[in-house]
């Protein structure tokens, strides 16, 4: 008996130990391994979907650009029901984007059609939640705190909070530091303690503001350089210059709470360089996707979801970590 208590006793400091040194390492690698590929460019499936998001069973959900549709896959890739058509209906589009998935329900949003437009898993419509404005991105905190960011928003209200039925929470102001109409081309994520990280799509600068907006850290990865612009043909001086170049493209989170950024065309690999951050903004290693997407997806099982094939496939990438001191 003793000789058992001394047994269990050595196991228990082992693994606490080992648990002391993982906790002192760090993540400084991760090695990619694709595991499903859905849709070609000699098949039907996928025409050029936008948006991607991914629920509890392994449902993979997408809008379709070009098929102006909504579409769900099982975890096997198999389309299991699409909706939409082209149009300004309740299952109609023009050119769907966004899409989250939050407690059984899908939140769609439409390029041309302001609003969002709420399904249930089995992509049966429920209702529109009217807005005035187009949606650059969104995240759902709860069914009646939705943050979005829209490219035509006054400033200083970069990221707006909207309850279930559209309305406004006034008091949410990002940051009062706007230079230009496209400061207000923004993505972002939400950790579980309310934490959002902000990237600039036309800008080199990730934030991370605390649930109260207060900001915590700034950090830039290439230096502060800008993205390249081209003035509007016009007899006007002061005629504007838009950019022709994205800074980033997309942001992702991962349970461990790593922050995954897509890189634009201030990367070496324009759309395929991953640079992946810790909570406090350090570096801590990067990755090359194995073709050039416009956005990530992590699942709760953190497979990566990225582009292919010109958005005419989706890749289901599983990420391998590897840590060090």
């Amino acid at each position: 008996m003793r000789i058992h208590r001394l047994l269990i006793l050595f196991i228990v400091m082992g693994l606490t130990v080992f648990s002391f040194l993982q906790g002192e390492e760090k993540l400084k690698k991760i090695s990619l391994e694709e595991v499903l590929s859905i849709g070609s460019l000699e098949s039907d499936i996928l025409y050029m979907w936008a948006g991607i998001t991914t629920g509890p069973q392994g449902h993979i959900y997408v809008t379709d650009a070009m098929d102006y549709s909504v579409k769900k896959f099982n975890e096997k890739g198999v389309l299991v029901k699409k909706v939409g058509r082209k149009g300004k209906g309740p299952k109609e589009f023009l050119a769907p984007r966004s899409i989250k998935y939050f407690q059984g329900q899908l939140y769609v949003t439409d390029q041309y059609i302001p609003g969002i437009k709420i399904f249930d898993k089995n992509l049966n419509y429920i209702r529109h939640i009217p807005l005035k404005f187009p949606i650059w991105d969104l995240k759902i905190a709860s069914e009646e705190k939705i943050f979005i960011s829209s490219p035509i928003m006054s400033q200083p209200e970069q990221l707006i909070l909207i309850d279930s039925q559209g309305k406004m929470n006034k008091q949410m102001k990002q940051t009062s530091e706007v230079e230009e109409y496209w400061e207000n081309f923004l993505k972002f994520e939400i950790d579980v303690q309310g934490n959002l990280y902000v990237i600039y799509t036309f800008r080199d600068r990730i934030r991370k503001y605390n649930r109260t907006m207060n900001q915590i850290w700034a950090k830039s990865l290439f230096g502060h350089r800008e993205v390249k612009r081209k003035k509007l043909n016009s007899s006007k001086v002061a005629a504007p210059e838009l950019p022709t170049q994205t800074a980033y493209k997309d942001i992702a989170l991962d349970s461990q709470g790593h922050l995954f950024i897509l890189g634009g065309h201030l990367c070496e690999h324009p759309g395929r360089d991953v640079y992946v951050l810790d909570q406090k903004g350090n570096h801590l290693t990067s990755f090359l996707l194995p073709e050039s997407s416009h956005c990530l997806h992590i699942d709760h099982h953190d497979f990566l979801y990225s582009r292919g094939e010109e958005g005419t496939s989706i890749k289901k990438i599983s990420m391998k970590y590897i840590y060090g001191q």
